[in-house]
């Protein structure tokens, strides 16, 4: 064999050790964990998944997080009903409208967290109490969150929805410019509308009358999944779980640097996106612990969806009564207060 030869053969074995060293130093290291994806929608307690993948806290638990972000509930569902989707983030109040509407396999397995504040009703100055807006205009995401929320505070000032006229908007944000445009002397919103209402509704001298620091716990902020899929995704969204437990902790103790990884996934400032997040009180185990109970002694979780369900009957929203124990699934929560 001549010395040409020889550095040729040489040459070519070099470049492909090369080539295949460069590949393994290219590919993902945690390519065959098992993927989780969670389809989510831009409200901010739904930030610590972000976390959760920033920090590698899901690679901890052994799975990869997918967090999507989707505006579109209908498109959010299908996701979920054709296995796409592993969880998605939603409220109670909601699945319960989806129970009612012949949609049985999405099942809450968790908590994520509640509005705090990041909720309310802004309104013209005349309007000063929930009381005040019977026979008045309100803007409202109708069958959503902010409707839940206006009929729980309707019915607690001895009021319902026929006291009111309702004007229909997609969104909290779009009730909003409703009130803005006019439309409606109040609105029923979210942030950044409350902790801004002063600045952003100048123009109406609008105030918020009231918002979901009244009603600790009422709009709850849960993860569901699909029940048909729950057993044989069972392992792999327990560790989903625990990821979201471990970036919780973070949020808590590394305010800042979680929500600079929250506020660039969200497209928000961060000096915007801190009280944003502010209004919504983010569920660890111990929050999840007292929010679900046990099945010996059910948290309040349980009567949370008996009023969901009696409202959204007495609205006309909903047509088929659903009861807590066809909602909520009980699969994942045990296993993780009891330490699996």
């Amino acid at each position: 064999m001549t010395r040409v030869y020889v550095i040729a053969i040489g040459a070519v074995v070099a470049v492909i050790v090369a080539s295949v060293v460069a590949f393994l130093y290219t590919r993902d290291p945690h390519a065959d964990l098992p993927r989780v994806r969670v389809v989510i929608n831009t409200w901010p307690g739904l930030g610590p998944y972000y976390v959760a993948r920033a920090k590698d806290f899901d690679i901890e638990e052994g799975v990869k997080l997918d967090v999507v972000m989707n505006e579109d509930t209908s498109g959010r569902n299908a996701q979920l009903v054709n296995g796409e989707a592993d969880l998605v983030g939603i409220t109670l109040d909601y699945v319960i409208i989806a129970q009612a509407n012949n949609l049985p396999t999405m099942v809450v397995i968790g908590e994520s967290d509640f509005s705090d504040g990041g909720d309310g009703i802004i309104a013209v100055p005349e309007i000063k109490t929930v009381a005040d807006l019977k026979g008045k205009k309100v803007a409202c995401a109708e069958g959503l969150p902010s409707h839940f929320f206006l009929l729980y505070l309707l019915r607690e000032s001895k009021l319902g929805p026929k006291d009111i006229t309702l004007v229909p908007a997609d969104d909290g944000g779009k009730a909003a410019f409703a009130f803005l445009a006019k439309n409606a002397d109040a609105a029923v919103t979210w942030d950044p509308w409350i902790s801004q209402a002063k600045e952003k509704t100048k123009d109406r001298d609008g105030h918020v009358i009231v918002t979901t620091k009244a009603t600790p716990g009422l709009i709850l902020g849960v993860v569901a999944a699909n029940k048909s899929k729950l057993s044989e995704r069972a392992d792999r969204i327990m560790r989903a779980q625990k990821a979201w437990f471990k970036a919780v902790e973070f949020c808590k103790k590394n305010p800042a640097a979680a929500n600079a990884i929250m506020a660039k996934e969200y497209n928000v400032p961060v000096n915007e996106f801190g009280p944003m997040i502010a209004g919504a009180k983010l569920a660890d185990l111990a929050e999840t612990k007292k929010t679900f109970g046990t099945a010996a002694a059910p948290g309040p979780i349980y009567q949370l969806a008996k009023d969901a369900n009696q409202l959204w009957l007495e609205a006309g929203v909903t047509k088929k009564s659903v009861t807590p124990e066809a909602v909520i699934d009980r699969t994942i929560v045990d296993k993780l207060l009891e330490g699996k």
